[in-house]
Order: structure tokens, then C-alpha cells, then sequence
């Protein structure tokens, strides 16, 4: 059985969920692509065998600060109320939970928002 990448797992899962591009690096037309959503996996455990607790950082980006609060809230609600028994191409997810609610952070470019969360992801390999 192969480790699941909770980073593509997760991108995977979400992008149809939310109807925009959800990635794992800052695209360099950042600018010209909004809305967005960026994760990162940034910590988490593991059994070594099968099942993986990913910490991951969520941080949605859009033109205002109504439409970033909209699109981190619409996260939430995903992984939240979804998340939990869905199925990406390698990965099943088991639960999800908030670590660090949606907030602000600042972005080096004024005419952009980015607002971001910090969530727990139960995940194992598909069978």
C-alpha cells in the first residue's frame, strides 16, 4: 500500500468543491488568478504504517477582503461538514478539524486579501 500525499489528496478533493484553483505553491500570476486557495502541509504525525495526521495551512486569496472571508469560510465549511468519510484518488479522509480559526494575514501586494486557517486532516492510503 503507498503513503497517501495529503497535499495532493487534499488539492484534489477540494478544487471541484470550491470552483477555484486550489494549489500548493503561489502562482507566480498570483495577481491575475484570484480567487485561490494555497495549502501547505506544515506538520502532523503518523503510525508509520498507514494512518497520517496532517496539519495543514489553508489560506484563500481574493481581491477583497469580503471575497477571501467568503472563500476561507467556504473551506471550512468543506472540510468541516464534508471532508470526513470523502475519498481522493489515494487517500480517504477520516475527520478534520480547526487548529487556527480563518483570519487575516498581511500580503505584500495591498490590491490582494489573504486570509488564512490552520486545520487537522485525518487521512489513510485508499485501499
Amino acid at each position: 500500500m503507498t503513503w497517501p500525499d495529503a497535499e495532493a489528496a487534499l488539492v484534489a478533493w477540494l478544487a471541484p468543491r470550491l470552483g477555484v484553483r486550489v494549489c500548493t505553491d503561489t502562482p507566480a500570476d498570483l495577481d491575475d488568478v484570484v480567487p485561490l486557495v494555497r495549502l501547505r502541509r506544515i506538520g502532523g504525525s503518523d503510525d508509520g504504517f498507514r494512518l497520517d495526521l496532517a496539519v495543514m495551512d489553508i489560506e484563500a486569496f481574493a481581491a477583497t477582503r469580503a471575497e477571501a472571508a467568503a472563500l476561507a469560510a467556504r473551506t471550512r465549511d468543506a472540510l468541516l461538514a464534508d471532508l470526513p468519510g470523502s475519498a481522493a484518488p489515494a487517500a480517504v479522509f477520516t475527520a478534520a478539524s480547526t487548529l487556527s480559526a480563518p483570519s487575516w494575514r498581511p500580503w505584500e501586494n495591498p490590491g490582494l486579501t489573504r486570509m488564512g486557517a490552520t486545520y487537522a486532516v485525518h487521512l489513510h492510503a485508499r485501499p
